[in-house]
């Protein structure tokens, strides 16, 4: 597992990959301030596997990159 980082650190040491992150801090709207990466990938999928093995309380998948606009998200 990798050390305590903030958000913008992991954005960019991980520049267009999207990363599983548990963490430690979040504003008050929940966006990720702090925590440690436990993992990342340029596949999602990835991510949604490494999911299913993390035993954190706090977890949230991030995209560190820009979002095309024609990508619709659900929150």
């Amino acid at each position: 597992m990798s050390d305590l980082m903030t958000f913008e650190e992991m954005q960019q040491n991980y520049h267009g990959e999207w990363v599983l992150i548990a963490y430690s801090s979040t504003d008050e709207n929940l966006p990720v301030i702090k925590g440690q990466v436990l993992a990342h990938s340029l596949n999602k999928e990835e991510i949604y596997q490494a999911l299913e093995s993390a035993t954190e309380e706090h977890l949230a998948i991030e995209y560190m990159g820009q979002v095309p606009e024609d990508l619709d998200l659900i929150l």
